[in-house]
């Protein structure tokens, strides 16, 4: 399924780049070509699952919320009213989830980053507003540890790149051809049901 989904990107970005060379943009035609932005906003993530390899396996029952920033390239193909468009984005921060474990101490889940590839469609309700819908695939770099009660050293430590889908939808807004603002919802569902809910606004400038 990651094959798939990851080859379906790569040929979903070739055939827009074609299909883009194929026709001339028209004057109300605001969501076309390169971009890249910045984004950030609002993150509240969730785990419960059993972690780290036996005899150290402990559960890990927490949820953390907090700001979430990171930068996003790629590119979108405007036929008429609708858009297509592929993105990939990467986020260098991340929330730690700990919990205290029965008879004394505790197990945390560290995040380091987050990164996804993803396909967007979309209508423009009027020249300038575009509302569309994502779907794609992303990976989270995370280390686990375990505690003894009373000891700031870990006796167990795992380091796991999970990966997951990410879908959600959103608003952007074009001020003109080259800069535009979006506000979008995104649900994250990682391995280890360690999954994540966003509201993240962002900047685009297009070239």
């Amino acid at each position: 399924m990651k094959k798939t989904l990851m080859i379906s990107t790569i040929a979903a970005f070739g055939v827009l780049t074609g299909a883009s060379s194929a026709h001339a943009q028209s004057d109300d035609e605001n969501f076309e070509g390169v971009k890249v932005g910045v984004q950030a906003g609002w993150e509240r993530r969730k785990i419960d699952e059993t972690l780290l390899p036996a005899p150290n396996s402990a559960r890990l029952n927490d949820k953390a919320s907090g700001i979430s920033y990171g930068g996003f390239a790629g590119y979108d193909a405007q036929f008429g009213s609708f858009v297509l468009g592929v993105e990939a984005d990467f986020s260098p921060n991340g929330k730690t989830l700990r919990s205290t474990l029965p008879g004394g101490g505790s197990i945390e889940l560290d995040s380091k980053w987050n990164a996804s590839a993803s396909a967007r469609a979309g209508v423009a309700l009027t020249p300038n507003l575009l509302a569309y819908g994502r779907f794609g695939y992303g990976l989270n770099r995370y280390t686990v540890r375990g505690f003894a009660a009373g000891n700031d050293t870990a006796v167990a430590t795992d380091k796991v790149t999970g990966d997951g889908l990410i879908y959600g939808g959103g608003l952007e807004y074009a001020i003109n051809r080259n800069a535009s603002f979006r506000v979008e919802y995104r649900r994250n569902d990682n391995e280890a049901s360690l999954g994540s809910n966003q509201v993240l606004g962002g900047l685009t400038l297009r070239f």
